[in-house]
């Protein structure tokens, strides 16, 4: 019985928690808003169904931006209204740009920021369009709506930290964990052979998305008092040192995949004892380290490794040497070794980090720590500009409309279009987000109507009001507690509000009613027919502007001398990959699983090509090396840029040409010298880059110059 209340408290609790708090907190702003008199107190109280989220930090993050975007739409409403009094036509067109500029940043960001974006611009058409008539009263309009606004931000704020708070720094201590120990059981089955090729593209979809979810909670949990904002740095370094590693390993294993599909190299073999050694120090017990009290072991076990390392590598290559006596896959090898070197560092970084993140940070180690970039989550730049586009249009169409019509609440329809095409459009299926609130607002009309001329006509006092109300909402906020329903719950609750218009001195008129409650479901529905009209393919998730994005950072690698070039292509591939599963509905179709594969052969790419230019830095100018890497990395980004046959034929030949005149140069250097170590390694990429060049992602059509075996003969 125990377990069954524990059970029950841990979900179905957590769900009627959040309703009971969510509807305290809305009448409680309702009550005040009464209480102060203000003109619109339902603001007060939608501003409550809007921003009640499960946690503190999550509420005073929406809440922090929605009250600066309010405030930034305002200032721009009155700006607007001020140049263009009585003068319709231009002010619609200054409110289409203003639209346009604050969706389009939105869109571009993807992140809680990009929610004030949404809000100031949406707010500027809330405050001008009914000023149209009453330009003197604009002032009033948006000194009303700050404060209904945050009379709604601070009530719900209140009520979550103060009753039974649900903090977000415990989300983040979770969402750490989950990924640390995704990511170490990951590496775990891949190298014991327990995954197949399909569940390490789901898998790698499912971390691109989970280090995504790091970075949001942690952004929510910095508005949360507690030590967090003193772990940022730590946490960025955490998320970096993941990402890295997760590349670095995934290179190894598809390079071990390519030798194992050759069925006759013996470099699988020979790498077998090393394989058996990292996957048995990952593990604590039967799983990996769940907490960092726990990693402790694993870090122990990964220094022990690095200490027995090099004597591993030579034990390795004496063996291989018997396996095959003609030296002709030494380099395959060697290319093994070498990415088994790079994964053990970077997953003992990672455990570092991991390990030390509890732990009380003393100023010396707050010195010593590195500052690294955070991860951001960025559009491609088509799709915000077309998001922002969409909206300007929407207003601009339907403002004709309007005037056409002379309909009194198609007003109403015109802002609730604007309103969802701005914040439908950061959304991966925004048809399927409107289609939920436009289903809300359907099933709230009904219940609406009882309750106003049924119910509330023939109550006196407050609490009457907030039984009638309550007995209605109730269904609504237990929908927004559910994922698949979430957007049916939050239309109900907001129409229900909005219809209804809860005031001192109340208003029943049927009229007015049905009016506006058609207005906004005509509105709902508009938005949805401007997503399927105006530039339809261009939204989150597009396959094809993911794949354009992912070519024009694999060029931009080659040619750009930006500082932190690793971090930011790690970042933006990884996002890039996390917009790609946004969009999957069920399971990858074919063209998603080609993004992918490619996705994943360019981060291949990219890690190789970067590790060539820092090598190159080594090596003197006018060197022979650098001369045959340099230019190879001018076809590489050729290639990048116009990825077609040809230009691919053209990178396999240089790269192959390449490989050769490094080989030779190394042969001439003296053996055990700093030359010859970076000549070794810049070989390594080289046959790195070809083998990845060969990847059927990436071979447009294999020419037949380039070798089919995997690159056993490449540099021979």
């Amino acid at each position: 019985m125990r377990a069954i209340t524990q059970d029950w408290i841990g979900s179905e609790g957590e769900r009627w928690l959040f309703v009971l708090k969510t509807l305290f907190a809305a009448f409680l702003a309702l009550w005040i808003a009464f209480r102060l008199g203000f003109d619109s107190p339902r603001s007060a109280m939608m501003t409550v169904f809007i921003v009640a989220l499960p946690s503190s930090g999550l509420v005073l993050e929406k809440g922090f931006y929605r009250l600066v975007g309010t405030l930034v739409g305002c200032c721009a409403a009155l700006a607007i209204v001020g140049l263009f009094p009585q003068q319709p036509m231009l002010l619609f067109i200054a409110l289409a740009i203003w639209v346009a500029l604050c969706t389009g940043g939105s869109t571009l960001l993807r992140n809680a920021r990009s929610y004030g974006f949404v809000l100031a611009g949406y707010t500027a058409c809330m405050i001008a369009i009914p000023a149209i008539d009453d330009p003197l009263g604009v002032f009033n309009l948006a000194v009303a709506r700050v404060t209904e606004i945050t009379l709604g931000i601070l009530c719900v704020a209140v009520v979550n930290d103060a009753l039974f708070p649900r903090h977000q720094s415990e989300q983040l201590v979770q969402a750490v964990r989950r990924l640390y120990l995704n990511f170490a059981q990951l590496c775990h089955d891949a190298m014991r052979g327990k995954l197949s090729e399909t569940q390490l593209e789901k898998l790698h979809l499912q971390f691109a998305t989970e280090v995504a979810a790091l970075e949001s909670n942690r952004a929510a949990a910095f508005f949360e008092a507690g030590d967090i904002r003193t772990r940022t740095q730590q946490l960025h370094a955490f998320n970096a040192a993941a990402m890295a590693a997760l590349t670095t390993f995934h290179t190894l294993h598809q390079w071990m995949q390519r030798l194992r599909d050759r069925g006759d190299s013996p470099v699988p073999q020979a790498m077998a004892p090393l394989y058996a050694s990292f996957s048995q120090a990952l593990l604590v017990t039967e799983l990996p380290a769940r907490t960092a009290a726990e990693a402790a072991v694993t870090r122990e076990r990964f220094a022990l490794l690095q200490q027995q390392l090099p004597q591993m590598i030579e034990q390795a290559r004496a063996e291989f040497s018997l396996a095959d006596p003609s030296g002709r896959q030494r380099l395959d090898m060697d290319t093994a070794l070498e990415l088994m070197q790079r994964f053990n560092d970077e997953m003992y970084r990672l455990i570092a980090i991991y390990h030390e993140l509890p732990g009380r940070l003393t100023e010396a180690t707050r010195a010593q720590q590195v500052k690294p970039l955070p991860y951001s989550a960025r559009t491609p730049g088509t799709i915000a500009i077309a998001a922002g586009l969409r909206a300007a249009a929407a207003l601009l169409i339907l403002a004709l409309a309007w005037y056409g019509l002379n309909w009194p609440s198609a007003g109403g329809a015109v802002i609730l279009t604007v309103v969802f095409c701005a914040l439908a459009a950061s959304s991966p299926d925004p048809n399927q987000m409107i289609k939920q609130v436009t289903i809300g607002f359907a099933a709230a009309t009904p219940f609406a109507f009882v309750c106003a001329f049924y119910m509330l006509n023939h109550v006196e006092g407050y609490l009457m009001l907030v039984l009638s109300m309550g007995a209605f909402l109730v269904f609504g906020l237990y929908a927004t507690t559910w994922r698949r329903v979430a957007g049916i719950g939050l239309g109900f609750n907001l129409m229900f509000a909005q219809i209804i218009a809860p005031e001192n001195l109340m208003r029943f008129n049927v009229v007015n009613f049905f009016n506006d409650a058609i207005a906004q479901i005509i509105g709902l529905v508009l938005a949805s027919v401007m997503f399927a009209l105006i530039l339809p393919e261009h939204r989150q998730g597009s396959r094809r502007h993911i794949e354009r994005a992912m070519w024009e950072e694999a060029l931009l690698l080659c040619i750009s001398d930006r500082l932190q070039l690793r971090h930011h292509f790690e970042n933006r591939m990884r996002d890039l990959l996390n917009q790609l599963n946004m969009g999957i509905r069920g399971t990858a179709d074919v063209e998603t699983r080609r993004v992918l594969n490619q996705a994943i052969a360019l981060l291949e790419l990219g890690h190789a090509i970067l590790d060539l230019r820092a090598l190159n830095a080594q090596l003197p100018a006018g060197h022979l090396a650098r001369l045959e890497t340099e230019k190879c990395m001018a076809v590489l980004a050729a290639y990048f840029g116009r990825p077609q046959t040809t230009m691919h034929a053209r990178a396999l030949v240089v790269t192959r040409e390449a490989g050769v005149e490094l080989r030779a140069l190394k042969a001439e250097a003296a053996a055990g010298s700093g030359e010859a170590a970076v000549l070794q390694r810049a070989l390594t990429d080289l046959h790195l880059i070809y083998a990845s060049l060969l990847d059927s992602s990436l071979n447009v059509s294999r020419p037949v110059a380039a070798s089919s075996n995997g690159g056993a003969e490449y540099g021979a």
